[in-house]
């Protein structure tokens, strides 16, 4: 069994370490893969986006020190009215200079985005379709147990 059938055969878990609570997605921010997955601007930035990983250990690396592992599955991403951008979609996506919201001035940068979906074997949830801050958070907090 690959590993892509072995996920899909635990009913794809997907799982995104934070602190306590959840940061509150922006759905106007910037939609920018590239520059959420580099994490430019740093910590409190606003962003359209939560990442998730197919693995709880590298969801507990990303958790603050006293934080947790929430957990959720594709389908609940998209029953809460948010969209699933599976890790298959974002390696497409980031290539030469990316490709739709993944479209960036820096080839390389682009590249190193890559490179980290592969090693965190990173999905996103989107927040974009949502009207405001207040009603993404509640569709976040409903999607990420």
């Amino acid at each position: 069994m690959t590993a892509a059938s072995s996920w899909r055969a635990n009913h794809d878990p997907l799982y995104r370490g934070d602190g306590r609570t959840l940061s509150s997605p922006d759905p106007k921010a910037d939609p920018s893969i590239v520059r959420h997955i580099l994490y430019l601007d740093g910590p409190g930035r606003p962003t359209p986006y939560h990442s998730t990983t197919e693995s709880r250990e590298v969801a507990a690396r990303f958790a603050e020190p006293n934080g947790r592992v929430f957990e959720t599955k594709a389908r609940r991403i998209t029953a809460n009215g948010a969209k699933h951008v599976s890790r298959v979609e974002l390696l497409g996506l980031l290539r030469g200079t990316g490709k739709g919201d993944a479209r960036w001035r820096s080839a390389f940068e682009v590249m190193q985005a890559r490179k980290y979906v592969e090693e965190w074997r990173e999905h996103l949830v989107g927040y974009a379709a949502f009207p405001d801050v207040a009603a993404a958070a509640r569709a976040g907090a409903a999607i990420l147990e």
